[in-house]
């Protein structure tokens, strides 16, 4: 890899262990890929690992009225380098001249937007980010003039799983204070000296599932000490590595742990983050809404997930005539006769009205703000 990739790299390692909220991230992640590859405008969404939906936006030198154009052309045409379909690819990563084959303008989202708003000249590149669990953002950015190289896409694709672990992190930030129920992530509070500042309920629930002999001769086991130093050597750059680990839990799956640095004036204490991992579900919501069944749920996700029938019939190790069953069985209890319509009713009832209303959202909310 060449020095500029390296660098990169380190540049998102280090904002990743800053522990910002999802405003603050996005916007410093904007800045920071800018410093990679030059672009004129950007879109940032947040998604629904589940669902691969938008979940929030921060937009820099878009108009936030062209945001829902964006969003149509994605759920509701046929277009190239759709966030899905990028999910599923090897690489991550899209190039709007290269898919075209120099020919933008057989891109709907290119001719119907971006060329009316000063583009037809320039080009787009798009990525969707994960964390090794499923892909928690994705972004758009554009060129007035001149197009993407694959030089570009390759620094782009080489960042993007730190992209997605720090949008996964920011996402997981408020998320201890708004329960203390089981399932709810656990935060605990290190001081500059890993001595003990502060712990919430879910936390010490997390702690007591650590498979971890030293947990019982000290106030915290061994791995989240360790996990700590490395969040303050990657902070200081001393490591390339991410302040992340998967551990397993008595009864029965795993647990993830992440630390990062609180920032302030004073010497770097340490946040650490304990949640379960599991498999992305469906959310309640949309179930409560449509009253689906466990397998029709896991239909939809393959659905919003972009995968044709054969494909949707061998991950779910059925025939395509019992996909199709499924499907039909979907369609009629949300209201719809296709996939793009069961796609697009999802997306306008439960995901569209979180990003309408993402503008007026301050931005130290949770929701991330339109930053033209």
């Amino acid at each position: 890899m060449n020095s500029i990739g390296l660098e990169g790299r380190q540049r998102f390692i280090r904002l990743i262990h800053r522990n910002l909220g999802l405003s603050a991230f996005f916007e410093a992640a904007d800045r920071t890929l800018a410093g990679l590859v030059a672009f004129d405008s950007s879109c940032w969404l947040s998604l629904d690992p589940s669902t691969l939906l938008p979940t929030s936006h921060f937009t820099h030198q878009v108009a936030s009225d062209h945001l829902m154009d964006l969003a149509a052309n994605e759920f509701l045409e046929s277009d190239f380098n759709k966030f899905a379909d990028l999910a599923r690819a090897d690489r991550p990563v899209g190039v709007l001249s290269q898919a075209t084959q120099g020919n933008p303008h057989q891109s709907p989202r290119f001719t119907n937007i971006l060329a009316p708003h000063g583009y037809g000249e320039g080009d787009e590149l798009r990525a969707t980010f994960f964390d090794g669990e499923g892909a928690w953002g994705c972004v758009a950015v554009h060129r007035r003039r001149g197009t993407f190289s694959e030089r570009d896409a390759d620094l782009v694709a080489d960042v993007s799983r730190y992209i997605g672990e720090g949008i996964r992190r920011a996402i997981l930030a408020t998320a201890p204070m708004a329960g203390n129920g089981h399932d709810s992530p656990g935060l605990i509070l290190l001081r500059a000296d890993d001595s003990l500042e502060s712990m919430t309920p879910s936390a010490k629930h997390w702690l007591g599932e650590i498979v971890d002999p030293t947990g019982a001769n000290s106030s915290l086991p061994l791995v989240v000490m360790s996990l700590a130093d490395k969040a303050r050597q990657a902070f200081d750059g001393t490591t390339g590595d991410v302040a992340t680990v998967r551990v397993p839990r008595m009864s029965g799956g795993w647990l993830l742990m992440h630390a990062a640095l609180l920032e302030g004036d004073g010497p770097a204490s340490v946040a650490v983050m304990l949640h379960p991992a599991k498999q992305p579900e469906i959310a309640s919501l949309i179930v409560e809404a449509y009253g689906l069944s466990k397998r029709e749920r896991e239909v939809t996700r393959l659905v919003l997930a972009g995968l044709s029938t054969q494909e949707m019939a061998d991950s779910l190790h059925v025939s395509p005539y019992t996909v199709q069953d499924h499907l039909k069985a979907i369609f009629a209890k949300v209201g719809v006769h296709s996939r793009r319509e069961l796609v697009a009713q999802i997306f306008l009832q439960h995901y569209a009205p979180r990003l309408e209303a993402a503008s007026d959202v301050s931005p130290n909310g949770l929701v991330a703000y339109d930053g033209s």
